[in-house]
């Protein structure tokens, strides 16, 4: 018997639901029958329940951790149950406070429905991962699909699916209404037939979805054959292979009742684009308060160590590619200082005061940027932002980098992506160049709020690792 992907993914969520509610009622009756011995007020720890299991499953959902693919991904589904968990206990602690009913709940119980919530979740997806793993192998959670098309659109697509290796797609062969000018066989698949040889075919073999792989311009065939086709019970496809080489097709829109391709979506946008102020917003001033003391005695110590200003502006890209000035602390002295930033600065660079070596070495030189971020030109979090003039190499780094302006459709941030994973200091090649530019468009296609705070907790440890830090 057959197991449907979306049926895994659907029976995961009632699951993770219920999940939720059994670990409060257990906690509920562990702690508050057997140890306090009190059945008062069942009704209210009930809803809190169900009010945690609406917000972990509406989370999970929202960060489509309830999608195949990520299902079977263990790592992934085990950080993100964490966080959104995480996140529903804090979002209940916090309408707890604001209510002025915490004091009501028994702190027992909720650390036991926290705890014990996590593991069952945990202990469930990893159940989960081995049941997928076990179906898998058994062939159990293959999709039975045909193509129809022998052409080179659909030898494309036949070699596209070989090489992905998805065990969960089995191709049980190819019709096209050609068949005495086609070759036997595409990629080792037999060529079984024409169309009408497919609609016999369906009638005895288990099929799952029929693929049509021919040139986009064929309209009157195209057409033709799907109302031929649209008779089976089956999902019937129009492969997108022969323009995804030219460019990437993420999915079909529509405006008004006009059905558009997807090309590029805006990053950030709608509830992420709230989600993003919010953060930059609320910690960007909490910081800034926070930090303030340590400003003032960074500006004072720049004052003391060489003449000039203790602030540096410097124009920048910023979001859209439009100009900002952002702040710094001057590192260098102020006779010997770039203002451009056109020369690269290197180790032991002698432009650096004896102050400014150490602000570099910790990032320190960064932090007036928070009032960049208030000012909302720059985020926390996201690609750093570089001087208009800086090189990579011996060309203007948006020269050099095919992709380079694709960064800058979000917001520059203090620390970003490409940061945290090492890729600090000096760029004097175009590799270097182009690894940053790697890890900041893999940062904006992979937003997520928990992305932003696991990139703000790795830049405290970086920020004691000097490597590339001159």
């Amino acid at each position: 018997m057959s197991v449907s992907p979306e049926i895994v993914a659907g029976v995961t969520k009632l699951i993770d639901f219920f999940l939720v509610l059994a670990a409060a009622a257990v906690s509920f009756c562990l702690y508050l029958l057997a140890i306090v011995d009190s059945r008062d007020e069942v009704d209210r720890y009930a809803l809190t329940a169900v009010l945690g299991a609406l917000l972990f499953v509406v989370g999970f959902q929202r960060i489509r951790g309830y999608e195949f693919k990520k299902l079977t991904q263990l790592r992934w589904q085990a950080t993100r149950l964490c966080a959104v968990w995480g996140a529903a206990v804090a979002a209940l602690l916090l309408f707890a406070f604001l209510a002025k009913v915490s004091d009501v709940y028994s702190r027992g119980w909720a650390l036991g429905w926290a705890a014990s919530t996590l593991g069952l979740l945990l202990l469930e997806r990893s159940l989960l991962r081995l049941a997928i793993d076990r179906w898998t192998r058994q062939g159990r959670l293959a999709r039975n699909i045909v193509i129809v098309g022998a052409g080179a659109p659909g030898e494309q697509l036949v070699d596209k699916l070989q090489r992905a290796g998805d065990a969960s797609v089995t191709v049980l062969g190819i019709f096209d209404d050609r068949k005495t000018r086609v070759a036997p066989a595409i990629g080792g698949i037999e060529v079984l037939g024409t169309t009408d040889d497919l609609l016999r075919f369906a009638h005895q073999v288990a099929l799952d979805e029929v693929i049509v792989a021919l040139p986009l311009n064929a309209e009157q065939r195209l057409k033709t054959l799907f109302v031929k086709l649209g008779r089976l019970p089956l999902d019937l496809r129009l492969s997108a292979e022969p323009i995804a080489d030219a460019f990437p097709v993420r999915g079909i829109s529509y405006v008004g009742d006009v059905p558009m391709l997807e090309i590029v979506d805006r990053p950030l946008k709608h509830w992420s684009a709230v989600t993003k102020l919010f953060e930059d917003m609320i910690l960007g001033a909490l910081l800034l308060v926070l930090l303030a003391p340590v400003m003032a005695l960074v500006a004072l110590l720049i004052r003391l160590d060489s003449r000039g200003p203790a602030l540096f502006a410097q124009e920048r890209f910023g979001f859209n590619n439009q100009v900002i000035r952002v702040l710094k602390f001057r590192t260098m002295y102020v006779e010997r200082g770039d203002p451009s930033g056109t020369q690269r600065t290197v180790r032991g660079d002698p432009r650096v005061t004896r102050i400014g070596r150490l602000l570099r070495a910790f990032s320190l030189d960064e932090l007036p940027q928070l009032v960049n971020v208030v000012r909302g030109e720059m985020s926390l979090v996201g690609p750093r932002p570089h001087a208009i003039t800086m090189k990579a190499g011996e060309r203007l780094y948006h020269d050099a980098i095919e992709d380079y302006l694709n960064r800058h459709r979000v917001k520059p941030g203090i620390t970003g992506w490409a940061q945290v994973n090492g890729l600090r200091g000096e760029i004097d090649t175009i590799e270097k160049a182009r690894q940053r530019v790697i890890y900041d468009l893999h940062y904006i296609d992979a937003w997520s709020l928990w992305l932003d705070l696991k990139i703000l907790l790795m830049s405290l440890r970086v920020l004691f690792v000097r490597e590339n830090a001159y």
